[in-house]
């Protein structure tokens, strides 16, 4: 967990809102250890790991909690060395000149999420909000199952995630 200047702190449930405005509940390895099952077997057997290795509890959770691939993120020791919690502290977001946000943010714009407007309202102090809408734009229209990124079908119900 990044240490907190004085004053700080971050909401229960903050660990789905990632440092960089990723929306964590989405995340195809979240989704997968939290709803296990079949769609925890496909994640597992996609991603060449075993299905206990296949568990993420959020960006702001515990390291030892984090998927692989989290835990190599470049934004977390980005944020930890300047001992932000989140990148709208850093004037290199204010300005844009940050190169590794900025190409993170194209590449979160194309799978539907807008990570700097993200960022903007969690600065505004409307997280809580804004998991709730994020919430209920990652879920089937059919089932009302919560579904990740990348999933075509719902893997609660087989529905077509495809608008």
């Amino acid at each position: 967990m990044p240490r907190m200047r004085e004053g700080r702190r971050v909401m229960v449930g903050a660990n789905l809102v990632g440092r960089c405005g990723i929306y964590c509940g989405a995340c195809y390895v979240y989704r997968a250890f939290k709803d296990g099952g079949r769609f925890l077997d496909e994640t597992s057997e996609k991603q060449g790991a075993p299905r206990e290795e296949v568990r993420c509890g959020g960006c702001l959770g515990p390291v030892e909690d984090l998927w692989r691939n989290c835990r190599r993120c470049p934004v977390r020791p980005c944020l930890d060395e300047k001992e932000y919690v989140y990148c709208f502290e850093c004037r290199d977001f204010e300005d844009g000149s940050c190169e590794r946000y900025e190409g993170l943010s194209r590449f979160c714009g194309e799978r539907g999420e807008d990570i700097r407007a993200a960022m903007e309202r969690v600065r505004a102090g409307e997280a809580e909000a804004w998991l709730r809408e994020q919430d209920e734009k990652w879920r089937c229209p059919v089932c009302g199952g919560p579904t990740s990124w990348y999933e075509e079908a719902c893997h609660h119900c087989g529905e077509s995630l495809k608008a």
